[in-house]
């Protein structure tokens, strides 16, 4: 087998332990897949953008049909990077909040089956209550 080092790559079969000069790589030819993840997982890669935060808000429902909501409206002043950086935030709780909290739930169903499906559950828990003889 072969040994590397940084400067010499030293051939582990021959009987006198040959140095041999470093191999010289072509500046132009493509990275290979496993040179493209680590240099990706070093950040020098310019295959994605760097990651960057996005606060939508926060939603939390707090059970009995209430829940606390509280949602970006306007950006603040500065860069949104800094310490110092402070958007108007509005904060809902109670009715209101659950109210937003379902809208927002039935909003990011992925189809509108999925939309009806909720939404007549909800209606047959209200009717009904929930089914316990399940648990």
């Amino acid at each position: 087998g072969k040994l590397f080092s940084n400067d010499y790559r030293v051939d582990a079969a021959a009987a006198d332990g040959q140095l041999v000069p470093p191999v010289v790589v072509d500046p132009n030819r493509s990275k290979s897949f496993s040179e493209q993840i680590a240099s990706f997982a070093m950040g020098e890669s310019e295959i994605a953008a760097p990651f960057q935060y996005l606060d939508l808000g926060i939603l939390a429902y707090t059970g009995s049909g209430s829940a606390l909501a509280q949602v970006q409206v306007a950006p603040g002043k500065g860069d949104p990077m800094s310490e110092t950086w402070n958007p108007v935030r509005l904060q809902i709780k109670g009715k209101l909040g659950f109210g937003l909290w379902r809208s927002i739930y039935l909003w990011k169903q992925t189809s509108p089956k999925n939309v009806v499906l909720v939404t007549l559950d909800w209606i047959k828990v209200k009717l009904f209550g929930r089914d316990i003889s399940i648990l």
